[in-house]
């Protein structure tokens, strides 16, 4: 098993944890009553304010909107997205082995 290999699982893990404890949460909110609010933990909700400000000041329009999008974006899309892209590292890097009969 090569290093991305092992990355692309444990953030595979991590998302399908995160998303299983946000699940959960909602279930236990919901108690009673029947409204079922499911809300996304993304990275602006993690990070101090201050350390999210730092995208307003990017002085190119275009990447200063990709930094809020990812600061926006629910994080377990993001370890999922993660997760792929090491699976995919590993894919086109790792050496082919062809099984002898």
């Amino acid at each position: 098993m090569s290093t991305f290999t092992f990355l692309g699982i444990i953030l595979l893990v991590a998302s399908i944890l995160l998303f299983a404890y946000q699940a959960m949460t909602a279930f236990m909110e919901m108690g009673t009553s029947n409204e079922f609010k499911f809300e996304n933990i993304n990275l602006a909700d993690i990070l101090d304010v201050s350390a999210a400000e730092w995208s307003e000041e990017i002085s190119i329009v275009y990447l200063q909107g990709l930094a809020e999008t990812l600061l926006t974006m629910p994080l377990a899309i993001l370890l999922l997205t993660g997760a792929i892209f090491f699976f995919l590292i590993h894919a086109f890097t790792s050496e082919k082995q062809i099984r002898k009969k």
